[in-house]
């Protein structure tokens, strides 16, 4: 046993024992509550779930089981149920999604190809706020930490959304819904002690007035360093913190106003190799310390009428801020969005939207001193987004065939206009059938990265001189286009029976990619002496194509039971155009897996005590094998007011590796088995 080990294996006894004291100072407490205000154990009706009214697909809402879309809700019933601690293992659950993670704190979450540290053709949102980067493109996961009892349910589109979304809905669309403050009455208290992460949650709610709901949060979690291949520390722990609230008032039978906000910082760790010329390797560690802040408002208005119009008003403040070796950003976000969609008129249900987005940031340049190459030109800048949608539905044939026709217009700074059009087709065979097709077409537009950046990620150690590899921006960079043909089918055998499936074929074009554009002394006085640079600048020289397969299944034979089956193929073909010497599409072919597997089963005992068990199986991935994985979700709910959760994580391996790091070369790690107990308490 290594000093490392044996130092973790202590770490890991300690915090069990805690577990364990800190469940006997509970227990009386649990003994003597009589009533309380924590939901039963229950397993979600596949009725209840086909019925779920969503918003993803249109902005107005629509039952799930009438959408023409490879759509796909996670219920806060699958959310209490699963084995995750965070957003990225929840997406584990659906179909055409893949998720996998680098190290303690850093996940790639993609849908239908094109993996990467920074997928930049998903677009992700909490509470219609958009989290994507305009940075790199992408979402930091590690900035993420809003309770996930708190979540009334995950909204994911596979395929296209830039109709309705905009820009950079390339791939998929998710938005995370947070529960209604009426839903969040009375006091929560929950506390994960764990193998690998504590995690404790607070909540308040309470009414202010008639009408009026509110509930404030604070949460907290600690994250230990995952191990890297030979045993010894990755050095990627992590803590951070975050509070936030939420008022809701029915201002009347119609109208709704909310106002929600949070406020975060965290602190994370990572191991990177940096450019060094004072070593024989030109390079060296870095134990980099990376500090993340944050906040944001939200302000939402809603109004409907007896006739079905309704109108839905939204305008938001984001501000973040992340020092890491490889960036130091300053961003701000004003954004506003108008819809207003109509209820049945005649044979249409016409809609339309407005909205305006103002970005400002601040990319500072790196110390050339201790070679952090890194400049932003210009260092400041400010982006003004304007769009427009306009959709309407037709029925063809009354109660039986529609057609959907819409399209978006958007004028950003870096391309211009762009047009993204949609043509679906809804064709309800039976009551219990339906059948849907769609030609839509995407964009992603270029990052402040890939416009702007200038950038040294690594310094290879060759004769004569050691070589930097500099990645530049380009401002002459066309957005990245998608078009892209799907058809779907989705049966209700029974009132216990459900069965969805989707294939696609998905076209891309100006997808970009990095040519040399130099190879030579570094022209700059104050570099290093004595290196050379390869400038790989963005380019638009790569083409290609994904296709496949996706399909979901749930059965719920008796009211105690269900088990839900997804699985998705694909296949990711891309390919450089013209005279490109871009290396990295054969590697992007690789990211994603061929194959994707995972079942989920739930059974509640009469004894309150509830059994989860998730397999998954991931196909093999550049820098991963394929593997197999179970967890394990044991609910026991005491009484009224305390829940106690025992989970574990990967159970079949006690480690296995999932994707290689990004960036700066780092060292590979692997995702240990893990153990936590969790327990719930909520009072009035």
């Amino acid at each position: 046993m290594n000093k490392y080990t044996e130092t973790h294996f202590h770490k890991k006894t300690r915090r069990n024992l805690l577990a364990l004291a800190i469940c006997g100072s509970l227990y009386s407490a649990v003994l003597s509550a009589d009533t309380g205000s924590l939901q039963r154990l229950k397993n979600f009706s596949l009725e209840e779930l086909a019925d779920v009214e969503i918003t993803i697909t249109g902005k107005s809402q629509q039952r799930l089981r009438d959408i023409p879309a490879a759509v796909y809700v996670l219920s806060k019933e699958q959310i209490r149920d699963s084995t995750a601690t965070n957003i990225p293992d929840l997406l584990r659950l659906v179909p055409g999604l893949h998720v996998a993670q680098m190290d303690a704190n850093k996940w790639t979450v993609s849908s239908r190809g094109f993996s990467s540290r920074i997928t930049n053709k998903l677009l992700v949102m909490i509470d219609g706020r958009s989290i994507y980067s305009p940075l790199f493109g992408g979402v930091m996961w590690d900035q993420q930490n809003i309770m996930l009892e708190d979540i009334e349910r995950i909204e994911v589109v596979r395929g296209p959304g830039g109709t309705v979304w905009g820009a950079n809905a390339v791939n998929g669309v998710i938005n995370i819904i947070s529960k209604h403050a009426d839903d969040t009455q009375g006091s929560l208290a929950s506390v994960l002690i764990g193998t690998e992460k504590n995690i404790v949650s607070l909540r308040q709610g309470g009414k202010a007035a008639s009408g009026v709901s509110y509930r404030f949060y604070a949460k907290h979690r600690d994250h230990e360093e995952s191990a890297s291949l030979d045993g010894s520390s990755a050095t990627d722990d992590w803590q951070d913190s975050q509070l936030g609230f939420r008022v809701d008032w029915s201002a009347s039978k119609n109208q709704q106003l909310t106002l929600q906000g949070d406020i975060y910082q965290g602190d994370l760790s990572e191991r990177i190799t940096v450019p060094s010329t004072a070593t024989a390797g030109f390079t060296e560690p870095l134990d980099d310390k990376i500090k993340t802040k944050g906040a944001n408002l939200i302000g939402k208005w809603q109004q409907t009428n007896d006739e079905g119009d309704s109108q839905h008003l939204q305008v938001y403040l984001d501000h973040v801020q992340r020092e890491q070796w490889i960036i130091s950003e300053r961003r701000s976000i004003f954004d506003i969005d108008y819809q207003y969609s109509q209820g049945d008129y005649g044979l249409h249900r016409f809609m339309f939207g407005i909205g305006y987005r103002y970005t400002t940031d601040k990319l500072p340049a790196g110390n050339l001193s201790i070679g952090q190459v890194r400049f932003f030109t210009p260092e400041k800048r400010t982006d003004h987004l304007f769009n427009a949608f306009i959709q309407d539905e037709i029925a063809l044939v009354e109660n039986r065939l529609w057609l959907t026709v819409g399209t978006k217009l958007e004028t950003n700074q870096y391309t211009g206009l762009e047009l993204q059009p949609n043509l679906r087709l809804r064709w309800k065979l039976a009551e219990n059938q339906l059948a849907w097709a769609s030609i839509s077409k995407a964009i992603r537009t270029p990052s402040r990265a890939e416009t702007d950046g200038f950038v040294m990620f690594n310094l290879v150690p060759v004769e004569p001189a050691p070589i930097g590899l500099v990645v530049q921006g380009s401002s002459n960079l066309k957005s990245e286009t998608l078009l892209a043909y799907e058809l779907g089918y989705r049966f209700e055998l029974s009132k216990n029976l459900m069965f969805d499936a989707t294939i696609f074929y998905q076209d891309y074009d100006d997808l970009v990619s990095f040519e040399s554009v130099y190879i030579g002394p570094v022209q700059d006085p104050a570099a290093p002496p004595s290196v050379l640079v390869n400038i790989l600048q963005a380019q638009n020289e790569l083409e290609g194509s994904t296709y496949g397969l996706e399909a979901s299944m749930v059965w719920s034979p008796v009211t105690r039971f269900n088990l839900v089956a997804n699985y998705s193929y694909l296949e990711v073909e891309i390919s450089p155009k013209n005279s490109s010497l871009d290396e990295d599409s054969e590697v992007q072919e690789l990211r994603s897996p061929r194959h994707q597997f995972n079942i989920t089963s739930n059974y509640q005992f009469e004894s309150g005590i509830k059994l989860s068990l998730i397999g998954r199986h991931v196909g093999s991935v550049q820098g991963g094998a394929a593997y197999t994985e179970l967890d394990s979700n044991l609910q026991w709910q005491l009484n009224d007011e305390v829940q106690l959760t025992l989970i574990g994580r990967n159970l079949l391996d006690s480690s296995h590796p999932e994707v290689l790091p990004a960036f700066f070369p780092t060292e590979k790690t692997e995702i240990e088995r893990e153990f936590y107990i969790k327990l719930d308490w909520a009072f009035n």
